[in-house]
């Protein structure tokens, strides 16, 4: 059976001979541990004098000769990392909308700033720092919002790209980048975007409007290429529940979300989401809206994935299970990730629509461990599983 084949047999409970798996979008250092370092890192690429002086001053006339080539092409080169070290699929998140602001400052096109760090192993990577949109005139006069054609563009001749290179060993689940929910949320602040929902909700239906568009055209680009499973990341949820009353994120979030989960099954395909968090409030609408599965279920946060998958496993399958905070970490011990694996394929994998996967991506993960986890699959997740 062809490997997307599998994923999907898996997605709709249908007979698999073992437990699936699933890997999260890699950071620079996970993924280094295979491929090895490169020869200049880019923190000296990036934060040396010279280079900060020129970010400082032509940072965002660079985004198509320097960061989107920089994107792109770590990305194929995660997903191949996923396919050596043998996962089944893996999360193909193509992003357009990364800029360089300044030396200091990575921003998005849809409106939201991120300070530059290094992730503590020479690499440049990023934390929110805030909103653009303040006020509603921020936004008005907001000059770089991207071209949603030219993007999708952009992601059909990526995953064109990865489709001919990986296709035939994993399962590529596509995404362009930009959950409806977190995108607002980060370019609007939370507080802020409170007063508007009430206040100015056509201002808020506006943005979320052109990211429903934005998704809806990287769907269907990365489908054209031959993509059949997406996993749409959409953070909604605190560790310890969900960040917006769930009845307001079911009106406002619901309708575009279940336009674009029928125009994945219209063509044949599946979607699950990505969302971070507690999300226990919210299970019940990701199926109402349409989604298939979904995954992250963080263990440090108050989601019981064994209740889900109790309570939703029968119509929504559940992609998670290995935490990141500590069992994949150089700090377990490998008999600690093969018990823990084992614990999960007995509480999860029964009945199928179970696929293990990291909760999340992380830059302390140790890929030896990861690799555990894959073995412990392949040898303790052949079905028929018991309890």
């Amino acid at each position: 059976m062809h490997p997307t084949e599998r994923i999907i047999a898996a997605i709709e409970g249908r007979k698999v001979d073992r437990v699936q798996t699933f890997c999260p979008f890699l950071e620079e250092w996970p993924a280094q541990q295979v491929t090895g370092p490169p020869a200049v890192s880019s923190v000296t690429l990036l934060l040396n004098p010279v280079s900060r002086f020129i970010l400082e001053h032509w940072g965002i006339k660079l985004k198509k000769v320097l960061v989107n080539p920089m994107l792109w092409g770590g990305l194929l080169d995660k997903i191949g990392v996923a396919r050596d070290i043998g996962f089944d699929s893996a999360w193909g998140l193509f992003e357009p909308r990364f800029m360089v602001w300044d030396s200091k400052t990575f921003a998005l096109t849809t409106g939201s700033f991120y300070d530059i760090i290094d992730d503590g192993h020479n690499n440049v990577t990023y934390m929110y720092r805030g909103p653009a949109f303040t006020t509603e005139e921020a936004y008005r006069e907001w000059p770089h919002f991207h071209d949603i054609d030219v993007a999708a563009h952009q992601c059909y001749e990526f995953f064109k790209k990865a489709q001919a290179r990986f296709g035939d060993d994993l399962c590529i689940m596509g995404d362009m980048s930009g959950g409806l929910f977190e995108s607002i949320i980060h370019s609007f602040g939370f507080e802020n975007l409170a007063r508007m929902v009430r206040k100015k909700s056509s201002v808020v239906m506006e943005f979320i409007d052109f990211m429903e568009r934005n998704a809806m055209a990287g769907i269907m680009a990365m489908m054209d290429a031959g993509i059949k499973v997406i996993m749409k990341g959409d953070d909604m949820a605190f560790k310890s529940g969900p960040i917006m009353n769930p009845k307001v994120i079911d009106e406002i979030f619901g309708p575009p979300y279940t336009r674009i989960t029928k125009a994945v099954h219209d063509r044949g395909g599946k979607i699950l989401i990505h969302s971070c968090g507690d999300n226990t409030m919210l299970f019940d609408l990701f199926i109402k809206w349409g989604f298939d599965g979904g995954h992250a279920f963080e263990n440090t946060s108050n989601v019981d994935i064994e209740h889900e998958k109790k309570t939703h496993g029968d119509q929504f399958t559940i992609v998670g299970g290995a935490g990141v905070d500590y069992l994949l970490t150089e700090r377990s011990t490998p008999e600690e990730v093969r018990d823990e694996v084992r614990r999960i394929i007995r509480r999860c994998a029964p009945g199928g629509r179970f696929i293990l996967s990291p909760v999340h991506a992380h830059s302390e993960m140790d890929m030896a461990k990861v690799k555990i986890m894959l073995e412990t699959a392949w040898e303790d997740g052949r079905y028929p599983v018991s309890a």
